[in-house]
């Protein structure tokens, strides 16, 4: 039986920094925004189906602990679109990933910071900000090393 050559992936021409920046940055806030809409929605749900009122869901909904379940889901998962965001910053940008991703870390805190992140405590928005840095930070770490790895069948 013959044996196939390893498929070659086409290597793309890198893309501006400003694209890279946009894009992870819509990576990370929108699929943060899409998990909380969807999180808030299952869980709306969930208290009306167990016998609540109108009211004590409003109720409810509004006083979210941050302990709960459902909040740690929210923070993970939002804690992964940022690893996902800084990941796709770097394989697009290809080159100075560290200098690219870190000005898109910087835009993420401060997109978070106005999307409501600044009415938590202080102690929780350093935290949450620092958080968030970190998580795109290892996403652009994960996606220098995807742009270092040589093709698939090729010598080196």
């Amino acid at each position: 039986m013959a044996k196939l050559p390893p498929p070659t992936r086409d290597r793309r021409p890198p893309a501006s920094p400003l694209r890279a920046v946009l894009v992870g940055l819509a990576v990370d806030i929108g699929g943060s925004a899409l998990t909380g809409v969807l999180l808030s929605l299952g869980h709306a749900l969930s208290l009306a189906a167990s016998g609540l009122s109108e009211a004590q869901v409003r109720e409810a909904m509004a006083n979210v602990p941050p302990a709960s379940g459902v909040a740690v889901l929210g923070m993970l998962i939002g804690a992964a679109c940022s690893v996902a965001g800084g990941y796709v910053c770097a394989r697009l940008v290809q080159r100075d990933e560290w200098r690219v991703g870190a000005a898109m870390a910087a835009l993420s805190v401060v997109a978070s910071l106005f999307l409501g992140g600044a009415a938590d405590p202080a102690d929780m928005v350093v935290l949450g900000s620092l958080s968030t840095a970190a998580c795109v930070m290892l996403g652009v770490m994960y996606g220098r090393g995807a742009n270092r790895r040589p093709p698939p069948g090729s010598k080196g």
